[in-house]
């Protein structure tokens, strides 16, 4: 396959969604290590929840057909039944049963009347319940929970490349999963660097600049479900750099360069990269990233050239790679959420190129808003221009001049850190 070159966005992702990716394997991991992992089987109910009727609410079970005598005579409190008893109390004609929230309902109760809605007097025969002047008629069937009201035996609950959140933990430990299945991590390899790069903790020099790249998008592989191995920085040294690449590549499905992806005399990354890969594209029409390139290493493992600068890193591994996890995780198509903004002010352009361009993010009067009332020079290497309440608008190719108050369409940066 030939490298085309500075093609446009659609024609990047075209290429990319026809890739042929083998997913990764299952694994087993405990129930606590799953957080966040996603699901490598559908998870299917074991028995029925509830089994039984059970009390949703403290009150006193009875008949329905005994509701006539809370008017009159009342109820006779024959029994309590406490959540977790193995028994199930039986009901007498004319009696009621305490009964607690949690507890199976009893045998021949259709009605729960909630202690609240209560009084009890002391009659001949023992404890009499009857209703408050004020309280409502009791309904039969309110306040117990019906028979597979949660779910079904076999029904599906949770299914095949859904990620675990908080409420997934839940719902498998009531499930009773000890070993949870679930896709391994795909292996992304970070490599970064040049002479003027600085690794955190040394002493800053002169005419350098500190290492962000690695961190930032070792940061953002791992909120989506990576494994990640960083390299040390590399030098702008032709055949140091040839040697990290393939050590990087033994034992990855995605290797990630960063830097050294432009023309200057020393961008010797891209070199490499070309000379060991068989690259698909280099260059894209989009702003921030159009270095950004990508190819293939023996068929097995997937390579990005990404440009030096955070935010265009940034942005083009969520743009590029992001979909190729996601692909390597089971999720076999994923898209990219956009929503629509009022924009607080104009936007100028003079590029022709697709443009996702940060931006602040607010919310009024339940709709959102954006503009640039807190960013710095909308320039590649401001990352605190990301910080805080962000987003993206993303500006088609060959558009015009945006005024304000118009309607854009945005992308939240937190959609593009999840499947």
């Amino acid at each position: 396959m030939e490298t085309k070159y500075n093609i446009s966005y659609e024609e990047s992702l075209e290429i990319l969604d026809g890739l042929e990716v083998e997913t990764k394997s299952l694994e087993n991991v405990f129930l606590s290590d799953s957080l966040n992992r996603i699901l490598a089987q559908d998870i299917c109910a074991k028995e029925t929840m509830p089994s039984h009727p059970i009390a949703s609410m403290d009150g006193y079970a009875c008949a329905s057909q005994d509701i006539p005598l809370l008017y009159d005579q009342g109820l006779r409190l024959v029994g309590i039944n406490k959540a977790g008893e193995s028994e199930i109390p039986s009901l007498i004609q004319g009696g009621c049963i305490k009964t607690f929230t949690g507890a199976r309902m009893p045998q021949g109760c259709d009605v729960l009347i909630l202690v609240e809605h209560t009084k009890m007097e002391e009659g001949a025969q023992g404890e009499i319940i009857t209703l408050c002047q004020d309280a409502p008629s009791p309904i039969p069937n309110q306040w117990i929970r019906q028979i597979g009201e949660n779910y079904k035996e076999g029904e599906i609950l949770l299914q095949k490349g859904s990620r675990i959140t908080p409420f997934e933990i839940g719902l498998l430990a009531e499930l009773n999963y000890v070993f949870v299945p679930v896709y391994m991590r795909p292996k992304v390899a970070i490599l970064s660097g040049g002479d003027e790069i600085l690794e955190i903790g040394e002493e800053r020099r002169e005419n350098t600049v500190r290492s962000v790249n690695n961190h930032l998008l070792k940061a953002i592989a791992e909120t989506l479900g990576a494994q990640v191995s960083l390299f040390p920085l590399l030098k702008d040294h032709k055949e140091q750099i040839r040697m990290q690449v393939l050590e990087a590549l033994r034992d990855c499905d995605i290797l990630i360069t960063t830097g050294g992806a432009s023309k200057g005399d020393f961008d010797y990354v891209q070199e490499v990269l070309h000379q060991e890969c068989q690259m698909h594209f280099k260059g894209v029409r989009v702003k921030p990233g159009k270095p950004v390139g990508f190819g293939m290493y023996q068929n097995k493992s997937f390579v990005f050239g990404l440009p030096g600068f955070p935010n265009s890193c940034a942005v083009t591994f969520m743009l590029f790679v992001r979909p190729l996890i996601a692909k390597l995780l089971g999720i076999s198509s994923i898209h990219i959420s956009k929503l629509k903004a009022h924009l607080a002010q104009e936007i100028k352009r003079t590029d022709s190129r697709a443009e996702f361009r940060i931006c602040d993010l607010s919310i009024r009067q339940g709709r959102y808003e954006v503009g640039f009332w807190n960013k710095k020079i909308l320039q590649s290497s401001v990352i605190n221009n990301f910080c805080q309440s962000s987003a993206l608008i993303f500006l088609e190719e060959n558009g015009s001049s945006i005024k304000a108050r118009e309607e854009v369409d945005i992308i939240l940066l937190s959609h593009l850190l999840q499947f």
